[in-house]
């Protein structure tokens, strides 16, 4: 058993006193900025939230995307695909269901569009992704590629829009993975280029798409994990407001504290080439910390929106346990799904022709049982 020494009990008491020091320092330069929370506006909002689950076998990486909204009505979406080629696989994964969440969250009807997530981080580029066109478009006819690819993808949302009224979005909708993209692409290909690179291109294009169209909405981004440092580049913010609020109130009270982000929004070229079809990435947001429920957790908040007395007063009618109940309902819709997307891949798995038996095998299968 691997005992705790002296030592390192008086070296993490020593790190905290000092973090402690410094968010006092933090908490002194911005105390009195805290602002009481309004009485709750009733509103109608519906919140998003998305699943996913990957299996990478020896022949081929096979996952499945679920996203949900919950507000007057719940609609769904599932997918299941391949994903080639076989590099970058977590993060174009993860792209690919914020996709879904942002295109089922542009169809929504309610007054408040509520996203898991930070809008912040949304603008976070692809690792995988390069903004140098250059060597594309040498090998295609890259402009003319990308305006029709955005023409198509209008279409396509109107299929996933009719699909979702029928209740039967259960198919592919990432126009990457489909046969007339790989049409499309002999189609505008003028020399031998990288699929890699034209697949991370044009994935990422379906992204911003969506974001942008779900930017046309009252979209409010919740994010429940952070560790941002707009007071003090060593203390995390959480820990500064936690002291301001003890000495604005004496508690941990309802409240929220508006602030103006420090964000790099850095928008690639097709956005600025093509602006008039991205035109809400543009848009300013605005950002504040909020707790719902005296002693409760401190969320961040970042939207197109105005936030003030009314944008909190609606979200608060929405709260329960300090977090908003459309954004609970769908995060627990979104893990039964993936339970049932789980189950629908085994299925697959048992359907197939015995001949692709050694592509559906997994490394991991003897240590697992």
């Amino acid at each position: 058993m691997w005992l705790l020494s002296d030592e390192i009990l008086e070296k993490i008491s020593r790190d905290l006193s000092e973090l402690y020091e410094r968010a006092e320092r933090a908490a002194e330069r911005i105390e009195g900025k805290w602002i009481e929370m309004p009485e709750s506006i009733e509103c109608s909002a519906c919140g998003v939230d998305g699943s996913r689950g990957v299996e990478r076998l020896s022949g081929a990486v096979l996952y499945s995307i679920s996203a949900v909204s919950v507000g007057d009505e719940i609609r769904e979406m599932g997918e299941i695909t391949t994903l080639r080629p076989h590099t970058n696989v977590e993060e174009r994964i993860r792209l690919h269901m914020h996709t879904s969440e942002f295109r089922l969250g542009s169809l929504a009807e309610d007054e408040l569009v509520l996203i898991d997530g930070s809008l912040r981080g949304a603008f976070v580029r692809p690792a995988a992704f390069t903004d140098d066109p250059s060597k594309l478009r040498e090998c295609y006819e890259l402009e003319c590629f990308v305006e029709d690819f955005l023409e198509v993808l209008d279409r396509q949302i109107e299929v996933l829009e009719t699909d979702l009224r029928k209740g039967m979005a259960k198919k592919n909708y990432l126009l990457t993975r489909e046969e007339l993209f790989r049409r499309m692409e002999e189609g505008y290909r003028r020399g031998k280029g990288s699929i890699e690179d034209l697949m991370i291109l044009f994935e990422y294009i379906e992204y911003l798409h969506a974001l942008n169209r779900l930017l046309e909405k009252n979209a409010v981004f919740f994010a429940k994990t952070f560790y941002t440092h707009e007071f003090d580049e060593e203390v995390t913010d959480v820990a500064v407001l936690h002291l301001s609020s003890l000495k604005q109130f004496g508690c941990a009270k309802q409240a929220y504290f508006p602030f103006r982000a420090r964000i790099n929004k850095t928008l690639p070229w097709f956005v600025k080439e093509f602006r008039d079809r991205f035109e809400n990435l543009f848009k300013d947001f605005n950002s504040a910390f909020v707790r719902f429920e005296e002693g409760g957790n401190i969320y961040i908040i970042e939207t197109p929106l105005k936030i003030d007395d009314e944008l909190l007063g609606k979200l608060k009618s929405l709260e329960v346990h300090g977090y908003p109940l459309p954004l609970i309902h769908a995060h627990r819709l979104a893990k039964i799904k993936r339970a049932e997307m789980k189950k629908a891949m085994e299925s697959l798995f048992a359907s197939v022709e015995s001949r692709f038996d050694f592509l559906l095998r997994s490394g991991r299968d003897v240590i697992e049982g």
